[in-house]
């Protein structure tokens, strides 16, 4: 509410649960909600920790839940759904009701980056893809399932392309393409040798996991066309526009 003299007032509520401080403006959709959120987000850290295999989190962290787009602006100076600052362990989720707020994946970036530092440059493929596999979930189908749609459709992005420059690629197809690597190595190799892929980069995928990247995907697709014999029916230019 703006007073007459131009000065407002915003309002937040506070709530510390062991390492985790969580923040809700004090009225609206996020408040409304602040009870199922909280409990999405501790679940969500449990999740992620298993996923990278930490014995555990201690880090103390924020959670902060935006009404909009427009306030995370004023907060960060864009407009994701979600953004992690590992800088202040810091964690911005907007909670408007138009689209669910990314919590898995966004905890994640944050969970990783405290505890392995920024990804090699050359592996950012794998920070956003570990993040997009966290949630393991856009519009009702799994990473698998995207992936092997990818494949059918021939949208797959070639490794060159998501190691050199990533964030030139199609956000729908580099994310779910590389969430798909990510759950292929983290369930067929080591967490070890995954971090070193995190911190060293994709030039030394060879002497980390014994084989080239070339043959690795190779593998990952018979394992695909094995599991899904089928490419699941995506409707692309819906799917194409985010997920939900």
């Amino acid at each position: 509410m703006i007073a007459v003299d131009g000065w407002g007032k915003e309002g937040q509520v506070l709530k510390s649960l062991k390492n985790v401080a969580f923040n809700f403006p004090d009225s609206g959709f996020a408040y409304e909600r602040k009870s199922d959120y909280v409990k999405q987000c501790l679940e969500a850290i449990q999740s992620n920790v298993q996923i990278i295999g930490l014995e555990s989190f201690s880090d103390t962290i924020q959670i902060r839940f935006l009404r909009s787009r427009e306030d995370m602006f004023w907060l960060t100076g864009s407009k994701p759904s979600g953004m992690a600052n590992p800088y202040i362990n810091t964690v911005y989720l907007v909670a408007d009701g138009n689209k669910t707020p990314p919590i898995k994946h966004e905890l994640m970036h944050l969970i990783t980056m405290l505890e392995w530092g920024y990804p090699h440059v050359s592996s950012t493929l794998i920070n956003e893809g570990l993040a997009a596999y966290a949630e393991d979930n856009c519009n009702g189908y799994n990473v698998a399932q995207i992936y092997r749609y990818f494949m059918e459709t021939d949208k797959l992005i070639d490794i060159d392309s998501l190691t050199s420059d990533f964030y030139a690629q199609s956000e729908m197809i580099g994310y779910h393409q590389s969430a798909c690597v990510v759950e292929y190595l983290l369930n067929n190799y080591n967490n070890e040798q995954f971090k070193q892929l995190w911190t060293q980069g994709f030039d030394s995928f060879e002497s980390m996991y014994g084989i080239s990247f070339s043959k690795a995907k190779v593998d990952l697709e018979k394992a695909l066309l094995k599991k899904y014999p089928s490419a699941p029916d995506i409707d692309w230019e819906t799917f194409k526009e985010g997920c939900k």
